[in-house]
């Protein structure tokens, strides 16, 4: 076992999704989770001195979703979040839904590709690269929709934050997950 937290597993993920009708019910629970922690995250005032940049407490539901239930499972909570809290804050038809969901596919994109290599990466791996691509998949889009790349200046603070945040996300995924009992 290696001493890295970001490389390796040092719990046991159960698998507790082995069938459909429990992969969807786990999914469904999970995708309740992330739309209340997004919506409760909302309405906390911004904790770092960087505005735009948020704890990302919504990623604790994507993280155990795709520990849980695999890519799928982790791709409906964190596609169906962006929808779901989108439409519940008025949002929806606007250029922050555009912004979140480019953030949302890079994010659970990164992290089902780092989880495909099974023990070689932990949740806290996948967290914290997963935080890494969707900040800069939202300060790229951020740049499309006002037609300027002055923003991507800001990017790479943003992207070192991000990291240490996407980590201590992976950390909390990661003890919750090892908590669930096994069936």
């Amino acid at each position: 076992m290696s001493g890295s937290t970001l490389a390796s597993t040092e719990v046991a993920v159960p698998r507790v999704v082995a069938d459909g009708a429990r992969r969807t019910a786990v999914g469904a629970a999970l995708l309740a989770c992330a739309c209340v922690l997004g919506l409760l995250e909302s309405t906390l005032p911004p904790v770092l001195p960087v505005p735009w940049l948020r704890l990302g407490l919504a990623n604790i539901a994507v993280v155990a979703a795709l520990a849980l239930g695999g890519p799928r499972t982790a791709a409906f909570v964190s596609v169906g979040r962006v929808l779901l809290v989108g439409l519940a804050s008025g949002t929806l038809a606007g250029p922050l839904t555009i912004i979140a969901g480019a953030g949302a596919i890079a994010s659970v994109g990164v992290m089902c590709l780092l989880a495909s290599f099974g023990p070689r990466y932990s949740m806290v791996g996948w967290s914290a690269a997963g935080s890494a691509a969707h900040v800069l998949a939202q300060f790229v889009a951020a740049a499309a929709v006002l037609h300027s790349g002055a923003l991507l200046a800001l990017a790479p603070a943003s992207i070192l934050l991000a990291l240490v945040l996407g980590a201590s996300i992976g950390l909390l995924a990661r003890t919750i997950v090892s908590r669930l009992p096994s069936r």
